[in-house]
């Protein structure tokens, strides 16, 4: 494997970096507007709450597929152990899945609570 593959993902995965940090942002302004009316909104708040973890943990995961990536990217160039290097690329892209499918189930969820949200 060349030592580059790995390394050409990263602009997409900085693109997902970018666009969970926004829904990070835009998030904890919809949950600080919510809460001068805590008591109507407090089981929306909660939801939102636990949209806001799950948005964490994924981006978490983008920033551990990055390093995976860079590091196979690094390691494939310095070592000519070809089995390591793909376990390495394999663990960033497991971490990335792992990542697009917490987004999967942010925006499937995030549907549901904003007609909730909605109806009140």
């Amino acid at each position: 494997m060349e030592w580059y593959i790995p390394i050409t993902i990263l602009p997409g995965i900085g693109f997902l970096i970018l666009s969970s940090s926004n829904f990070i942002i835009s998030l904890n302004e919809e949950i600080k507007e919510l809460e001068l009316e805590k008591e109507k909104y407090r089981p929306i708040i909660l939801k939102k709450l636990v949209q806001l973890s799950r948005l964490n943990y994924s981006l978490i995961a983008q920033y551990i597929a990055s390093f995976f990536l860079v590091l196979g990217g690094i390691g494939s160039e310095l070592f000519n152990n070809v089995s390591m290097v793909k376990y390495i690329v394999f663990s960033g892209i497991l971490s990335l899945s792992f990542s697009i499918a917490l987004m999967i189930i942010y925006s499937i969820q995030s549907l549901h609570i904003r007609q909730e949200h909605l109806k009140i």
